[in-house]
């Protein structure tokens, strides 16, 4: 009987351990996401693109263009294994086979459709910043090498092209799907500590911040700087909010 004990305080204790580690990666990929979103818009160049000048291809052609693109396409990567962690701690680290298989938590099928919808929007997304970001640098490269500023005229046949278009938006509404669904994980499986088992500790309301930035992702492209960087403030604020509570350990499955 006391092997049994030990036996089983020992799986409790690896358990706990596994959660632990958990949260802590999921915390710090919750964060990064939201600091990688908000320095997109930040460190963006935002010259006037109604006019083809040498100050729009300078500006095209710089190295904060291509750095802030590439955060931006980091926000949208991290987003994916942040979930997964929030998955697992849901599920329940350390948790058996069969007990991840029940789906004790209620927020665990929500949170395995925000993954896949975040991993497959990010991919879309991706495929049209890579494009963007090269593509109209390359133009504006050779706008400023040639001194023609008429080749800045492709830009917009670039950003519009239609596979391109629809690869963009239909990324961008797979992940504003996972942010949905990322909240309504969040809040079924959130409570108080006295709550039924498989409740957390978080507030119930904790992940709507989030689902609401990313929900915002696409049209916030129509709008001016100030309001693309209040957005960014929106949805690092919202990442931080996910981390702090999944960090502080209030996040956790049915075995937890």
């Amino acid at each position: 009987m006391s092997t049994v004990r030990s036996t089983t305080a020992r799986s409790a204790d690896a358990g706990r351990s596994g959660g632990s580690t958990t949260a802590r990666w999921t915390a710090v990929a919750f964060v990064a996401a939201g600091v990688a979103f908000l320095l997109f818009p930040v460190l963006r160049p935002w010259p006037d693109e109604t006019v083809a000048s040498t100050g729009l291809a300078t500006a095209f052609a710089s190295d904060r263009w291509v750095v802030s693109h590439l955060l931006g396409i980091l926000g949208l990567g991290l987003m994916a294994p942040a979930l997964l962690g929030l998955r697992a701690l849901l599920v329940g680290v350390g948790s058996d086979s069969a007990g991840a298989g029940r789906g004790g938590n209620p927020g665990v099928r929500s949170a395995t459709w925000a993954l896949v919808t975040a991993w497959t929007g990010a991919g879309f997304a991706a495929l049209y910043f890579g494009a963007e970001i090269f593509g109209i640098r390359t133009l504006a490269e050779a706008a400023l090498r040639d001194g023609d500023l008429g080749l800045l005229a492709d830009v917009e046949v670039l950003r519009m092209q239609p596979w391109a278009v629809t690869l963009f938006g239909a990324g961008l509404l797979l992940l504003a799907v996972s942010g949905v669904l990322a909240a309504v994980a969040l809040w079924r499986s959130g409570g108080r500590a006295s709550g039924p088992q498989g409740a957390g500790t978080h507030p119930r309301w904790i992940g709507l911040p989030l689902a609401l930035g990313l929900v915002l992702v696409l049209p916030q492209f129509f709008g001016g700087p100030e309001l693309r960087i209040t957005h960014g403030v929106l949805v690092a604020a919202g990442c931080v909010l996910v981390a702090v509570v999944v960090g502080s350990g209030r996040v956790s499955g049915a075995n937890r």
